[in-house]
């Protein structure tokens, strides 16, 4: 078969090569004024399908970096006002350790009112928010963590965020907690034993209590009964005005029959003085030692009695001021919940003397705010203390104050810690980003220089197959003569 090469031929050919050179070279400007030689999947497709995972690992690492930028922004942003916070009670220290020497009302005062601007100052610490929301409210940023109920005496202040830290997530690596919600820093408490202040008698239970802070326990009288054999009874003011308190024979009176008939004679109440009786009396007040009191029925007293007679005095205590009452069992261990927020009091009822009104504290419950409150409050002497019980009560203050202090340092400490690993972390994110990158670089990226080279290589020899391809299709007559 004979193959003729003609002018036709050669000049789809030419258009050929002219048509993929200038492909190529388009292709190769590209490369030039873009810095990226991948441009479409045919450019290289192994280097394509390399570039795509790659780029995949670095998008996952640049919201690796700012998540985690985002959580040091935060983290950074609490530590400032903790330690504002902890720097408040190096005040308030110094003022209870003031207090604790003051003698003039005056000075106490003024010292109370800069506790109430500490107290203020401590509560707008504990809502510090950012750009995100608020700090100390767990997971519910939106919502204000805490707010001072003015309407009460003790300075309370309630907490409403969440009770879930928030944490850093990152995909192949542990779980970090970064800001631990409000009521874990400033409502910490380390329960100790419950101390009661008064002298009805009331001491402490075997349980442990739930209830915080500090509050009053009531004691009231119910019913007054005696032992039989003697004849007395109560008087018509005993339940109203009886002021004792006690099982049988915690108690006494001491009667003694001096008409031999039961008319007349003297009667006593725990080894008090004795005072005459006759039996006309239906409500005679006879009074202890203590000043404990009862009133007594004596017109059926029986002829002839002379000795002792063992008294049982009921009677109910409350812990929200005598708005509800519970009956006194005399336990060693009687439970009383507080309807207010249904926290329980273990008591040793066994013992009990008399009526009144007795301050119970409950020992390392004062969170950072009650223990501003309860200074201040002791300073006022609000409970009508005595001089050596308002001393003791502000030495158990300063206790207080210790160890809110070590527990805001060490919420400092804790902080401390977090950011530094939070910034460790920061530094490997970013230095697998930079690698991450190079490597991407190193795939994408053209080689400019050599894309100039070969550019220039590419005209050059476009200009020399247009040059042929011309020669080859310029013919004459002697061409043909030839």
């Amino acid at each position: 078969m004979n193959f003729r090469v003609t002018p036709r031929m050669a000049i789809d050919f030419a258009k050929s090569e002219l048509g993929r050179q200038s492909a190529e070279l388009q292709r190769t400007q590209k490369q030039i004024s873009t810095g990226s030689r991948l441009h479409r999947p045919s450019d290289d497709p192994t280097a394509v399908r390399r570039s795509i995972i790659q780029k995949d690992k670095l998008t996952r690492l640049n919201t690796q970096m700012e998540s985690v930028e985002h959580s040091k922004s935060r983290l950074s942003h609490a530590h400032v006002p903790l330690r504002e916070a902890q720097q408040l009670f190096v005040r308030a220290r110094e003022i209870a350790l003031t207090g604790v020497q003051a003698t003039e009302p005056t000075e106490r005062a003024f010292l109370a009112a800069e506790l109430d601007v500490i107290l203020t100052q401590m509560v707008s610490l504990a809502n510090t928010s950012d750009e995100s929301g608020y700090l100390f409210a767990g997971t519910a940023t939106e919502t204000e963590p805490f707010t001072l109920d003015a309407s009460k005496t003790s300075g309370t202040v309630t907490y409403h965020g969440s009770s879930d830290s928030s944490f850093l997530r990152l995909t192949g690596d542990v779980a970090r907690e970064t800001l631990i919600p409000g009521a874990r820093i400033f409502q910490s408490i380390i329960r100790e034993p419950t101390i009661i202040l008064g002298d009805t008698g009331l001491r402490p239970g075997l349980g442990t209590d739930t209830a915080i802070g500090s509050g009053t326990l009531t004691v009231a009288h119910t019913t007054t009964t005696y032992a039989a054999g003697s004849g007395v009874t109560a008087g018509a003011a005993s339940a109203a005005e009886d002021t004792i308190i006690g099982s049988s024979g915690t108690h006494q009176l001491q009667i003694v029959d001096t008409s031999g008939t039961g008319a007349f004679g003297t009667i006593s109440l725990n080894g008090a003085s004795s005072i005459g009786f006759t039996n006309a009396d239906t409500n005679l007040k006879v009074t202890g030692t203590n000043g404990d009191q009862v009133h007594v029925d004596l017109s059926a007293i029986v002829a002839g009695f002379s000795g002792s007679v063992d008294i049982t005095a009921d009677g109910t205590i409350s812990a929200d001021g005598g708005v509800t009452t519970v009956p006194i069992v005399f336990s060693t261990n009687q439970i009383i919940t507080d309807p207010a927020d249904g926290t329980t009091i273990h008591l040793d009822t066994s013992a009990m003397l008399r009526t009144g009104e007795n301050s119970v504290e409950f020992s390392g419950t004062n969170d950072v705010f009650d223990t501003l409150a309860a200074l201040r409050d002791d300073l006022l002497n609000t409970r009508d203390f005595s001089s050596q019980d308002r001393l003791d009560a502000m030495n158990r203050r300063l206790g207080d104050i210790e160890r809110v202090e070590d527990h805001l340092l060490g919420e400092v400490g804790t902080q401390s810690v977090a950011l530094e690993q939070i910034e460790r972390l920061l530094i490997r994110t970013q230095d697998l980003t930079l690698d991450q990158q190079i490597q991407y670089g190193e795939t994408t990226s053209a080689d400019v220089a050599n894309a100039a080279i070969r550019l220039q290589e590419l005209l050059t020899l476009q200009q020399f197959t247009m040059t042929s391809v011309s020669n080859l299709l310029s013919h004459n007559l002697l061409d043909f003569l030839k």
